[in-house]
């Protein structure tokens, strides 16, 4: 076969290139790889969830395989609520239609985990911080927290002077210029178009120390609900049944109180019906709470899970559970 000389070679060249310069424009073959969406906020392109009947929370800690293409519908409203990798401390983020709730901000070392996830989710303001009780691991965190986000107000259902922590919650408002301000049993919040309620119930009883006057928060948003118990033991959980009843207990999901270093007053814990508990601590540990978990066979989400975030959503149907990577 005879080579092509020089000439030759630079004819054909220049001829490819004015036919690919009349072809148009290359066709992409492939689409752009979209950009990542935030963690726990993946919206799928589908008509209607997919769990099983009767299904109202979707586990995904402890069963991952079961309702593996759960999603909610493009265009629901969620109520997310998110906690940082902590242990012996309380701090939830409530978001909501434009806006940020908190129960509880911990302590130092919380906070400071708490200051990574609130970086993460990209939240420059909280607008209401609802402190349960004025001990140490629910309320030392205030200006690491609004150093990260900054706080509106904060709302306190005991007076500051209580507690050394309390004592210094009013220096740090002061001094920051936040707002500070009461709330009481039996008050109600919502949030953005009112559809998410915050009710609180506190003991008053003056025989019962702080931890079993700790506020409840019970949150609701249509059909779901998770109930936030602070540090109420069980001589605190028996007084609240004997003056409220059992009724307004109902919960699918309790953060499951004092972090489980002890079991659950038994007619309280039947009032709930809970499906699952979130524990503020580490799994293994073998507190009483812990030991009382497993025998009660009631599930249990630990949040001391390192390099992770435990987060809740609901359209108000449904709920999923899932650990999200910190970034």
């Amino acid at each position: 076969m005879r080579k092509l000389g020089f000439a030759a070679v630079a004819i054909l060249a220049a001829v490819f290139l004015i036919l690919s310069a009349s072809a148009g424009p290359e066709e992409t073959v492939f689409p752009p790889t979209p950009e990542p969406a935030p963690a726990g906020r993946e919206m799928r392109p589908t008509p209607a969830p997919t769990a099983e009947p009767g299904t109202t929370v979707i586990d995904h800690v402890h069963s991952p395989g079961v309702c593996p293409d759960f999603y909610f519908p493009k265009g629901d409203k969620l109520l997310e609520i998110w906690m940082p990798n902590i242990k012996d401390a309380d701090e939830a983020i409530l978001m909501y239609d434009g806006q940020v709730y908190m129960i509880d901000c911990g302590d130092e070392r919380a906070a400071n985990r708490g200051a990574i996830l609130l970086k993460q989710l990209g939240i420059e303001k909280i607008d209401i911080l609802f402190n349960t009780h004025l001990h140490h691991d629910h309320i030392n965190g205030l200006e690491i927290t609004d150093d990260t986000a900054k706080v509106g107000e904060v709302r306190i259902c005991f007076s500051p002077d209580l507690t050394e922590s309390g004592l210094r919650l009013l220096r740090t408002t002061q001094e920051r210029n936040i707002p500070l301000k009461e709330y009481r049993d039996g008050d109600e919040y919502t949030m953005g178009d009112g559809e998410v309620k915050l009710l609180f119930l506190k003991n008053n009883e003056t025989y019962l120390d702080m931890n079993n006057q700790s506020a409840q928060t019970l949150v609701t948003y249509g059909e779901r609900s998770i109930l936030f118990m602070a540090d109420m033991e069980q001589a605190g959980q028996n007084a609240m049944i004997r003056r409220i009843g059992t009724d307004l207990l109902k919960c699918d999901i309790v953060k499951y109180p004092h972090h489980a270093k002890s079991d659950m007053s038994t007619p309280f814990f039947k009032a709930m019906e809970a499906k699952l508990a979130i524990v503020t601590s580490v799994e293994g540990r073998g507190d009483a709470g812990q030991v009382a978990l497993t025998k009660r066979k009631l599930p249990a989400v630990y949040t001391s899970v390192k390099g992770k975030f435990t987060h809740l959503v609901t359209n108000g149907k449904y709920w999923l559970v899932e650990q999200v990577p910190a970034q």
